[in-house]
């Protein structure tokens, strides 16, 4: 598998880097200043003077590609998920309000898991892709 979703991503990377030091959180004044970027609205501005948003309700793409040397087809797909609650995301922070900024692993328990095989037995491999709201 070689891209996900961007902010996705991200925040899988956030995650397992929360033991890093991390400077304090943004506060609401700060990122008042910011554009917002609506995620799949329009395109994303260099660098990361910015807060993204992630839209409850809204069906959000998740890219999977598996490819490489062992295989003599590579594949794709794109599952779209929704959201119960709109998210802000700014660096290494996240808000539902846009106020109230905390780190990533302290709004989204994440955990990442490939089973190869499968465990039923039918599939060649299982990517399980788990977020729960903490």
């Amino acid at each position: 598998m070689k891209r996900l979703l961007l902010p996705l991503l991200a925040s899988l990377s956030l995650a397992a880097c929360s033991s890093l030091p991390m400077g304090p959180a943004p506060t609401a004044a700060e990122t008042a200043k910011l554009p917002v970027i609506t995620l799949g609205q329009q395109p994303l501005p260099p660098g990361d003077a910015y807060v993204l948003y992630f839209p409850a309700g809204t069906p959000l793409p998740i890219r999977t590609d598996v490819d490489g040397s062992a295989f003599a087809q590579s594949g794709e797909s794109t599952l779209h998920v929704t959201l119960k609650r709109g998210i802000y995301g700014y660096r290494q922070y996240a808000s539902f309000d846009q106020k109230t900024w905390v780190p990533w692993n302290q709004m989204l328990a994440t955990q990442f898991h490939l089973h190869i095989p499968g465990k039923d037995g039918k599939n060649a491999a299982v990517l399980h892709l788990q977020m729960d709201l903490r």
